[in-house]
């Protein structure tokens, strides 16, 4: 299954470095969610819920994709492809309403994105200046 992700990530990395689709990068990272954290992270598994809370603990999108990347998925940390971590922060943090939707999180742009619960603030992150 790894191997099916990693191509279709170089795929859509391909054809997304001209023209980033923010509605493509939620969707992949739907799909990264659903085969790899979903298990551990919805009921009745073991690891955190991650509410909006819990992922601003990370205070930036940045930090939050480092942490996936060197700890998720759990005891099997960096296995997945670096498209596949940045498609996943991104759906998290959608749907967290910590990014606005119409956002595409990339390597440049991600430690821009401060984050901030919802309830603190009244719109979904927007970068620092």
């Amino acid at each position: 299954m790894r191997i099916m992700f990693g191509l279709t990530s170089i795929l859509i990395t391909a054809s997304a470095c001209s023209n980033p689709d923010p509605e493509l990068q939620q969707r992949l990272g739907s799909v990264v969610y659903s085969t790899y954290c979903h298990s551990c992270h919805e009921a009745p598994g073991t690891g955190p819920r991650l509410t909006p809370a819990v992922l601003a603990s990370r205070l930036d999108a940045a930090r939050l994709y480092t942490y996936n990347q060197q700890q998720m998925p759990y005891n099997a940390a960096e296995t997945l492809s670096d498209e596949d971590y940045l498609n996943v922060t991104a759906w998290l943090l959608v749907r967290a309403n910590l990014l606005a939707p119409n956002t595409t999180l990339s390597m440049r742009n991600m430690e821009t994105f401060l984050l901030t619960p919802p309830n603190e603030e009244a719109s979904p992150s927007t970068p620092k200046p």
